[in-house]
């Protein structure tokens, strides 16, 4: 059973191209011209507003995706953040960081009045006691 309402549609991509237009000796015009004009001529008002286009439909599907699968979404993200970290700091500074953010949580929810990861631990060391 699916979850969309009737009145959702996924967004649509399609990509306008042109004819090639093959260049050959028999085009004076276009070899009298300075190469900077050459390759002015190509980007157009529409072209960029096609591209924007494009990347609002790309911006609207993946917000989609990740409303659909946040989880993955979210630990996609951490293992990307951790990748990066390992790969610029090494692995030694980035456990250090995980244990201070660890601990720094671990406060944060003991003032709050909550014990989450406390009793998280506790369980995980408990050995079933």
């Amino acid at each position: 059973m699916s979850r969309r309402s009737k009145g959702a549609s996924s967004p649509k991509f399609s990509i306008d191209q042109e004819e090639p237009v093959a260049f050959d000796d028999s085009m004076p015009d276009m070899q009298e011209e300075e190469p900077q004009k050459k390759h002015a001529q190509f980007l157009t008002a529409e072209d960029l507003e096609g591209a924007v286009g494009f990347v609002r439909g790309l911006g609207a599907a993946a917000w989609h995706y990740a409303g659909k699968h946040p989880y993955t979404v979210s630990y996609g993200f951490i293992g990307l953040i951790l990748a990066v970290l390992i790969l610029t700091i090494g692995l030694w500074s980035t456990i250090v960081i995980a244990v201070f953010v660890l601990v720094g949580a671990m406060v944060g929810q003991i003032r709050d009045g909550e014990n989450g990861i406390v009793n998280f631990f506790r369980r995980l060391f408990s050995n079933g006691r």
